[in-house]
């Protein structure tokens, strides 16, 4: 699968790689790629992830790599569980015991919004008037539960601004050339989402109890649509096909985590200024922020 990167710019800031989009001005989607960091052997370099079995102080210190990438004090993410939870971020004091869930909103400046990923689908989400931001992670369990919807839903009433008014962009995860899954996911699908079988093909030259192709990108993009959002550019990199930029679990089994962070800046220029230069802001982490 080519990507498609006319408005995502692969950048590189002290060594550390990462893709970048800014739709609107003051507003920043990034996805790092595993370049980078210190992490060794499977996790190699850039893993960004306390839960896969690397070294804690490499984990820290690739932490302080892609803080300072962005320029941003804080980059806030969840434990993950596959869940439909998700999570409104009201303070820059938030700590780790809250953070438990698969999504995540504000409307905070200068405060990254991060997942965790290695084929399944970050969908960023933002209001067309920069009022709020939001990050969903979505493998075949969260977009059966429907978790970027529900994360559009909650922003949309939290933030009172109309559905259309939200827009979403799709990051890189698995294509469903290299995804294939069983006859539970396609019940589970047929179970929560109408005319599920639009993302499901048959494993092609085998028996049907070889399993099926699945699109998790087409579904969590057709789930948003049907609400109204309008789609922003996305990144069309496949994990499992792109062994040198990304991490996949399914391609190993042993292996580390990108992450996808979305962020409001406090101002235009800060943005430009950051982006022009490759300056780092302070890395340094705040107690009782959860940075993993």
């Amino acid at each position: 699968m080519s990507p498609a990167t006319r408005d995502w710019q692969l950048r590189s800031r002290d060594g550390v790689e990462l893709y970048e989009y800014s739709p609107e001005p003051g507003l920043t989607l990034a996805f790092f790629t595993r370049r980078g960091g210190v992490s060794q052997e499977a996790y190699e370099s850039l893993n960004l992830s306390f839960e896969v079995g690397d070294k804690t102080v490499n984990v820290e210190e690739n932490l302080v790599r892609a803080r300072r990438a962005l320029g941003l004090p804080k980059i806030l993410t969840a434990r993950q569980s596959h869940s439909d939870t998700v999570l409104s971020i009201t303070s820059d004091r938030v700590t780790a015991e809250v953070l438990e869930g698969d999504a995540c909103f504000t409307d905070r400046p200068d405060l990254g919004l991060g997942v965790k990923v290695a084929d399944c689908l970050p969908v960023y989400i933002y209001a067309s008037d920069r009022r709020c931001i939001g990050i969903a992670h979505c493998g075949w369990r969260g977009t059966a539960a429907r978790i970027a919807e529900k994360t559009a839903r909650q922003m949309s009433r939290r933030f009172a601004v109309p559905l259309p008014g939200l827009r979403f962009a799709l990051g890189p995860c698995i294509c469903p050339a290299c995804y294939s899954v069983g006859n539970d996911v396609r019940d589970q699908f047929s179970r929560t989402l109408p005319a599920a079988d639009r993302f499901f093909a048959p494993v092609t030259g085998t028996s049907e109890a070889a399993g099926y192709r699945l699109d998790i990108r087409a579904a969590n993009r057709w789930l948003l649509k049907e609400l109204g959002l309008a789609e922003s550019q996305p990144l069309e990199l496949c994990t499992c096909e792109n062994a040198a930029l990304l991490y996949s679990a399914r391609r190993s089994r042993t292996t580390g985590r990108n992450l996808a962070v979305i962020t409001l800046r406090a101002s235009r220029e800060r943005d430009q200024g950051i982006e022009d230069s490759g300056v780092p802001a302070s890395g340094h982490s705040t107690p009782g922020i959860l940075e993993s």
